[in-house]
């Protein structure tokens, strides 16, 4: 680790960045229940308290931050993950969602393979561009136990980097495949229904004890040939919304779906 003599002779912007960098590797320590040296950790503060690259009200937020820091894991790691984002605001270097410290999520595959829960449920992701959003939708659907992900040609591949970063490891563990273009794999399905708009409300859906969820295109919505697919099932379900778009994010969307799927089913079996 480099020493607070080092770090004085870089440039100022240049040991705000590599601070922050040391801040975030005492998060990770102190998420493992590792312990840190407090005693530096105390001098690092002091150090950055005092950069003349801050202003008066940066240092009065360390200040604020640092001040009655409880002496556990806790306190620490909080003041660190405050401490870091407010030099990322300094040097204007916000992180992006997948960059965000996540705490208390195992990266350990066999272990989240072997404990996970799997439902009948499973989902065909229909011309989904972002590989954000594709991403996003594996993190959700391993964390309300989706059994499979098929994915059209035209959705953004789970190996894409910005996939890999928001699924949390995700991609690793929720089984997939790329679909072929004639559908086949959606008509292998019994019940098979799509989140899209004119649908039945989504607190009057009747959700199938297993089946298929089709998720159609950020800018599209689902196609016609999936549609007539999921009219001719289930038929369609829609979350009702009261603002001027009307339009909320199709990962977003996914979330609120799934947990009225989840739950209307796991009431069903606890029934």
């Amino acid at each position: 680790m480099i020493t607070i003599r080092k770090l004085s002779r870089l440039p100022p912007v240049s040991a705000l960045r590599k601070t922050a960098r040391i801040l975030q590797g005492f998060e990770l320590d102190l998420a493992s229940n590792i312990n840190i040296n407090t005693l530096y950790l105390k001098e690092l503060i002091t150090f950055i308290s005092l950069s003349p690259e801050l202003n008066p009200n940066e240092s009065y937020e360390i200040d604020a931050i640092t001040t009655g820091i409880e002496n556990n894991n806790e306190g620490l790691l909080r003041a660190c993950n405050s401490l870091r984002h407010l030099l990322l605001k300094h040097l204007k270097e916000e992180p992006a969602d997948w960059d965000l410290f996540t705490k208390n999520i195992s990266t350990d595959k066999n272990i989240l393979t072997d404990n996970r829960t799997i439902l009948p449920f499973e989902l065909y992701l229909d011309d989904i561009r972002s590989p954000f959003n594709v991403g996003s939708i594996f993190r959700t659907s391993e964390s309300f136990g989706i059994r499979k992900i098929l994915l059209s040609q035209g959705t953004a591949h789970p190996s894409h980097k910005r996939a890999l970063r928001t699924s949390m490891g995700c991609t690793d563990i929720v089984p997939w495949e790329v679909g072929d273009a004639d559908l086949r794999p959606l008509l292998e399905h019994k019940n098979i229904f799509a989140l899209e708009l004119n649908g039945t409300p989504i607190d009057q859906f009747k959700f199938p004890n297993e089946g298929i969820c089709i998720i159609g295109s950020e800018e599209l919505g689902v196609s016609p040939e999936c549609l007539k697919l999921a009219d001719n099932s289930c038929g369609r379900v829609s979350i009702p919304l009261s603002g001027i778009k009307g339009s909320i994010n199709v990962s977003v969307a996914f979330g609120i779906l799934m947990y009225n799927w989840y739950n209307r089913i796991v009431q069903i079996r606890h029934a």
